[in-house]
């Protein structure tokens, strides 16, 4: 037989469950805005008191749990996107920014392509045609040059600048990871303390789920929770990203950056940084499954196209100072002009790792191969280091610096270095076998300026195609001067020698007719040749000056587009799949008004169950005799 007053408690548990959903709905209304909010559900389940033979009696209805509405499987889609995305997001923010400062602004009049001022200077040496002895015509053309130069050089300090900025924006970058590991290591132990006593921390876990949508904006995130094996205690998380753990569970495994003492690129900023886990474990930043922004920063700070210097380690030997020397042979590099290593504080790796070195001399033989000696800074014994002898007997690949598949600051530096350098170098050789207006045998037109003090170096040019040795930090030799190999002109330091731009007479426009003959008046065959250099299709591997130039552009311009348009398509997919998680967990507003007014009906229901009990009772109690 059923209890007196069991309909009271049934209309209790009813009024208790609907004011609990009641509740979830107003929480779900209040949270319509909140990003990354899960819209949460009130679950029920009725109420069995007592049973018999011949049948159950209920006794209401109770809220089993309140659960959040998440589908994983589109969180992990939308994290994987998200990190794609703000991959390619981050390369076409900086490819556009590399493509402004390398070509100019196609918007803005005012600024001059390196081409067009490349045009403007031989235009210059074209109206020295007619009159090759006028002063007025020969110091514009100087000044032209001066400003092709000065055009050159200040895309090179802007590529540097760039290349600071991203570094820079990878320590942020770092911070932000740091920070965000630190909040989910927080959350954990919030959640772990909460759901002890049997509750779902859903708003928790929601802020969690959001966490970790921002990190793969820097990075590919995997992640996973571990119940325990006994039921005993609270659950494990775990954040993996580039094959470390970030977090593990009530610990955050922090990123550390440090500033490296050496250069990759003779171009390089000093200062770039590095990356490691605080715990000592090596961080590998041109991993391919790094993923995110931070993937792409570093691809596009040094990104060299793997082309860096490579060859066998020769031999291993200790210097007068006791400072370990090593010697690279067979190496793909066989040309100053190619040749993009850092003068000092540079480093080789052999087998992932590193050994700084102090500098090089390259080692030129009759048939142009080259040989470099390299003087480490560390001062170990040649004879004392396993590894080094393990390279010397295997026949071990040496670099100097990491090779990263990706066409980034480096890249276009070594560019530019080449263009300068073969330029200047060709434009030189024709120059010096001509003669000035004083029938003196012409000097370097174009030049580069020595870091210590500025001045122009001596260059050297090769002899039958065989470059001669140097040294990768020139000397002055007794008069002062710096002999030099075009391997230390580069993009930066490029500039007209000091003394045409103070006497632009020195412009070797003539040449003689015969051996014996005396040069007399300028007849301009010698500037002839220098005019004849631009349309030279042999000078490099794409053809003349120009399309080198031009070549430089295109590639930037087609991976600038690429980079946009894989930005466009993941972002439409990001959206699409973000669309998808929401139909999952977001609150709908007609839906949950909808909800609103089915419980407070539901609510309502129960009061009028009391209400008829009540009177049932009363007449029971009070009115039965």
């Amino acid at each position: 037989m059923a209890s007196t007053f069991g309909s009271l408690e049934i209309a209790k548990s009813g009024m208790m469950t609907y004011n609990a959903a009641l509740q979830t709905t107003a929480h779900n209304i209040a949270n319509v805005e909140t990003k990354g909010y899960s819209r949460q559900t009130t679950n029920v389940t009725s109420l069995v008191s007592r049973s018999s033979s011949f049948m159950v009696q209920g006794s209401g209805v109770t809220v089993v749990n309140i659960t959040r509405e998440r589908d994983e499987y589109y969180d992990q889609k939308y994290q994987n996107t998200q990190s794609t995305y703000n991959y390619y997001l981050t390369e076409a923010h900086y490819l556009n920014d590399l493509q402004d400062k390398l070509c100019g602004s196609v918007v803005s009049k005012e600024k001059i392509l390196l081409l067009d001022a490349f045009d403007d200077f031989y235009a210059s040496l074209s109206s020295l045609k007619d009159a090759p002895g006028d002063g007025t015509i020969r110091k514009k053309a100087v000044t032209v040059a001066q400003t092709f130069v000065e055009y050159a050089t200040t895309t090179a300090t802007n590529l540097q600048q760039l290349q600071d900025e991203t570094n820079e924006q990878i320590k942020t970058d770092v911070e932000e990871i740091n920070g965000i590991a630190e909040k989910i290591v927080s959350l954990n132990e919030q959640i772990n303390l909460i759901e002890a006593y049997g509750s779902i921390a859903n708003d928790l876990r929601d802020q969690r789920s959001l966490l970790l949508d921002q990190l793969a904006q820097y990075c590919n995130v995997e992640y996973k929770e571990v119940e325990p094996a006994n039921g005993i205690g609270g659950n494990q998380f775990y954040v993996y990203i580039n094959g470390g753990t970030l977090v593990d569970n009530y610990r955050a495994n922090k990123l550390v950056v440090n500033q490296k003492d050496t250069y990759t690129n003779i171009n390089d900023i000093r200062g770039c940084y590095t990356i490691s886990w605080a715990d000592g474990t090596s961080f590998n930043p041109y991993s391919s499954t790094l993923g995110g922004e931070l993937q792409a920063l570093f691809e596009f700070r040094d990104g060299n196209n793997t082309s860096m210097l490579r060859g066998k380690l020769g031999n291993l030997t200790n210097n007068a100072d006791g400072k370990l020397v090593m010697t690279l042979t067979g190496t793909n590099c066989n040309d100053a002009r190619d040749l993009n290593i850092p003068a000092m504080d540079g480093e080789l790796v052999i087998k992932n790792i590193t050994y700084p070195y102090e500098s090089f001399e390259a080692q030129v033989d009759a048939n142009g191969n080259y040989t470099y000696v390299f003087t480490m800074k560390s001062d170990m014994d040649a004879s004392s280091s396993l590894a080094l002898q393990m390279a010397l007997q295997n026949g071990y690949t040496v670099s100097a610096g990491v090779e990263v598949n990706s066409k980034g600051i480096p890249y276009y530096m070594t560019q530019l270095n080449e263009f300068v350098r073969t330029f200047a170098e060709e434009f030189n050789r024709i120059h010096n076998e001509g003669y000035d207006l004083n029938d003196n045998l012409g000097i370097d037109f174009f030049n580069a300026r020595v870091p210590s003090n500025g001045s122009n170096y001596d260059f050297r040019e090769s002899v039958d195609g065989v470059d001669f040795s140097f040294s990768s930090v020139s000397a002055p030799d007794a008069n002062g001067v710096y002999v030099g190999s075009y391997y230390h002109m580069t993009a930066l330091n490029f500039c007209v020698t000091d003394q045409i731009i103070e006497d632009p007479s020195l412009l070797a426009c003539k040449t003689k007719l015969s051996k014996d003959e005396h040069v007399g008046n300028d007849n301009g065959d010698n500037l002839q040749r220098l005019l004849d250099l631009k349309s030279n299709s042999k000078m490099f591997l794409h053809g003349n000056p120009d399309a080198f130039l031009q070549s430089i552009t295109a590639t930037l311009g087609v991976n600038a587009e690429k980079a946009n348009s894989m930005e466009e398509s993941q972002g439409n997919l990001l959206y699409a799949i973000d669309n998808n998680r929401k139909s999952v967990s977001g609150v709908d507003e007609d839906e949950v008004g909808t909800d609103l007014i089915t419980f407070r009906a539901m609510l309502n229901y129960q009061y009028k169950v009391l209400s008829v009990m009540n009177e049932v009772l009363d007449k029971l109690i009070n009115e039965t005799i």
